[in-house]
């Protein structure tokens, strides 16, 4: 469906509407930002584009609470209209942007945060990756702990030197990630790194004082996304995944003096190795309620609650509505 003509016909001569009423199946859908990104590789959506989003969600579907969502799991009482909505990492501009959109419409929605993003404002680590190495006054970069030096004569370079970089530190385990930060930011001076953070604000996470907010003055959950932007993949060790799905949830808990039930394990591909078995073990050891991946299975009352499936949210209006319509596949 990657036709822009063909989806936009489909929603124009109302076929939409027809595959709405044949797929139905409870979907959570998942965001990261909302904000004017200006350019391709954003995970943040254009706020009117955002906002059109889930206006159509609210006449068309039935949008409820993630806890909502899991009574009816619980208790096989779902009619397929559901839809619930969420964001991951914790972007700022969720509360700025997003949650007074929300609001309102009246729909409730969950937003998955990594804490120690929270507690320091560090960038997450494929944002510090972006930023860095696109950046055209950088004439070369260097990672020795990938014994890396590579030149950066120009943006088909910059690209390919990123995505290697970028999957590298989705296939690594926490120390090494950290490290390859640190000597990321290293390629350029204090001042230069504080200027394109600025440069890049859209990027920030929020603070705790934010956090608070959100879960106080707003119809939001706020979920775990891990302490860190953490991959729980066999390249992690077993003390630190379950520092990591413990440690976040409890920070949670004693800042917002409530209980963290829900988990969305980053990145999330669990049919690619993104969550281990112990993971998923650990996660409902910790006392998660539901815990969350971003492969888009069908639901049904025997899904792994430890392995519940979302649908990634499209940046283009006709695309969105097929993307719900077509997902999760159709079983006549």
């Amino acid at each position: 469906m990657r036709n822009s003509k063909l989806k936009h016909n489909l929603v124009e001569f109302g076929i939409s509407r027809a595959l709405r009423f044949l797929n139905k199946n409870p979907r959570v859908i998942f965001y990261h930002g909302v904000d004017f990104a200006g350019n391709n590789h954003s995970l943040h959506i254009n706020p009117d584009i955002f906002e059109q989003e889930v206006a159509f969600l609210s006449k068309h579907y039935e949008v409820i609470s993630i806890h909502e969502y899991e009574n009816r799991f619980r208790n096989n009482q779902f009619n397929g209209k559901e839809i619930v909505v969420t964001f991951d990492d914790g972007y700022k501009n969720n509360l700025t942007i997003a949650a007074p959109i929300l609001k309102s419409l009246n729909i409730p929605f969950t937003v998955f945060i990594s804490t120690n993003h929270i507690e320091n404002g560090n960038y997450f680590p494929t944002t510090i990756a972006r930023m860095i190495i696109r950046n055209n006054n950088l004439p070369f970069v260097e990672i020795d702990c990938l014994k890396l030096k590579a030149e950066l004569k120009n943006n088909m370079q910059r690209e390919a030197i990123c995505d290697a970089v970028i999957h590298i530190l989705k296939h690594s385990n926490i120390r090494l990630v950290n490290e390859i930060c640190h000597q990321l930011i290293e390629n350029i001076s204090h001042d230069e790194y504080e200027e394109l953070c600025h440069f890049h604000k859209i990027e920030a996470p929020m603070n705790w004082e934010d956090v608070i907010k959100l879960h106080t003055e707003y119809n939001c959950t706020i979920g775990s996304h891990c302490k860190d932007h953490f991959i729980c993949n066999i390249y992690q060790t077993d003390e630190e995944t379950k520092a990591q799905l413990k440690g976040s949830k409890q920070i949670i808990e004693e800042k917002l003096h409530t209980s963290c039930d829900y988990l969305a394990y980053p990145n999330g591909i669990y049919n690619k190795g993104d969550v281990t078995a112990y993971a998923q073990h650990t996660a409902k050891e910790a006392g998660y309620k539901l815990a969350f991946t971003t492969v888009t299975d069908r639901l049904s009352a025997k899904s792994n609650p430890m392995l519940m499936p979302r649908c990634a949210a499209r940046f283009e209006m006709d695309d969105f509505i097929m993307k719900l319509v077509l997902k999760p596949k159709i079983q006549f």
